[in-house]
């Protein structure tokens, strides 16, 4: 059994987007999620960086963003564990992704973050 997540946040860079030596695509990304609000007198809550890899259309979907698009992300986590070069043991939890979907950002007043009008 694994554990279902949904994120929204920004995308930290360019997705990486890849085929795999049996022909399946992929992508990865990395977003910057915030786990809980603001306190009073503070800007922001820090961020927490989750990785995505995507397969197949998701991946194609995901590939299509760009560094700083507003996703929503759903899928199940998963945690890896390798041993790097010196022997360490390392982890790294990721969002295997099921669902990417842009949520593009509305600022006060109506006009979209992207520079877009919302005007037809």
């Amino acid at each position: 059994m694994s554990a279902q997540i949904a994120a929204y946040g920004r995308l930290g860079s360019d997705p990486e987007k890849r085929t795999s030596q049996a022909g399946k695509e992929w992508a990865r990304a990395s977003i910057a999620v915030q786990l809980c609000e603001a306190r009073d007198g503070e800007d922001d809550a820090p961020a927490t960086w989750l990785s995505i890899v995507a397969f197949g259309r998701v991946a194609e979907t995901l590939a299509r963003h760009r560094k700083g698009d507003l996703v929503s992300v759903a899928g199940r986590l998963q945690l890896n564990r390798w041993t790097d070069r010196e022997g360490q043991t390392r982890e790294q939890l990721q969002v295997i992704a099921d669902a990417i979907v842009s949520a593009k950002a509305v600022r006060p007043g109506g006009g979209r973050r992207d520079g877009g009008s919302d005007r037809p």
